[in-house]
């Protein structure tokens, strides 16, 4: 018997995320950081900041950048969000290939409890990128306050995978951190 048949809402939320992500893969391959949006950079980072950006894969540039137009779309104005959205992927350049993003998608999908099994603390390991892409948002964070960053761009950066309750969103910094998990969803 088809599964499908039975649920026919499971494969429409799957088949339409799967979509997305398809698209997000693709688009990442052919991800360019316009000259124009430089002003972002030299906006919201420091020389130090703006290094470290640069550092990042094209493809998260490109994501980070995209999360920045969306929040300056949606009327936002806050500086330390603006640094916490160029810089909240930051860590993932520390050992997360594209292989490893592709199978945390599918593996997210399919099998959260496999994902977090397969995550190892242990550069040289092909299961080092899980470990960074599952912690990588403390990681991001060490790395901006390293660089000088914003307290509340670092918490962002530190909170911005975290799920929260929705009567949390009510208090301002919530409020951003909503602001960027929403953006980041969104790209």
């Amino acid at each position: 018997m088809d599964h499908r048949a039975t649920h026919p809402g499971i494969r429409t939320r799957h088949s339409g995320r799967i979509n997305y992500r398809v698209h997000q893969f693709f688009r990442a391959l052919t991800a360019q950081f316009e000259p124009d949006e430089q002003f972002f950079l030299d906006a919201y980072l420091t020389p130090a900041q703006q290094e470290m950006f640069q550092q990042m894969p094209h493809a998260d540039q490109r994501h980070c950048l995209d999360i920045a137009h969306t929040l300056q779309e949606r009327g936002h104005t806050h500086p330390a969000l603006f640094q916490a959205a160029l810089l909240h992927d930051v860590a993932k350049s520390e050992g997360v290939s594209l292989w490893h993003r592709v199978a945390v998608v599918l593996l997210k999908a399919f099998a959260p409890g496999l994902l977090t099994r397969l995550a190892e603390d242990r550069p040289g390991s092909w299961r080092y990128g899980f470990y960074v892409h599952r912690h990588h948002p403390e990681r991001g964070a060490v790395l901006a306050q390293a660089t000088g960053c914003d307290p509340l761009a670092v918490d962002l950066i530190r909170r911005h995978q975290e799920s929260q309750p929705r009567e949390l969103s009510r208090t301002p910094v919530n409020a951003l951190l909503s602001a960027l998990q929403e953006a980041d969803e969104a790209n």
